[in-house]
């Protein structure tokens, strides 16, 4: 990820927390799991982590779901949550303490 890419999402951010306040609720999760998307696809890329490219063509290909079926999206988002549960356990369990040198977020 580019400087300017950084700073796109910082300011993605910033105005992503000054339009909450007006916005209906739901659109936090959604702004949240785009900054995710773009964070972990830069992980991933970065140190070839292929959980992390996973989870960003996830966020990608479900995030509409926000619009469609918000029933579904809240199950989704509960999914991603456990996903990363999973691949902590598996990262301590190769580690035997978490210290494998994997860099996750």
């Amino acid at each position: 990820m580019q400087k300017n890419e950084l700073f796109d999402l910082c300011a993605y951010l910033s105005a992503s927390a000054a339009g909450l306040k007006d916005e209906p609720k739901a659109y936090g999760p959604l702004r949240l799991i785009e900054v995710l998307s773009h964070f972990a696809r830069f992980v991933a890329n970065e140190y070839q982590d292929r959980f992390l490219e996973r989870i960003a063509d996830e966020i990608e290909s479900k995030k509409g779901l926000q619009r469609e079926n918000m029933e579904a999206f809240h199950h989704f988002l509960d999914e991603l949550v456990i996903e990363f549960v999973k691949e902590r356990k598996r990262l301590m369990a190769l580690s035997k303490g978490g210290a494998d040198g994997t860099k996750h977020c």
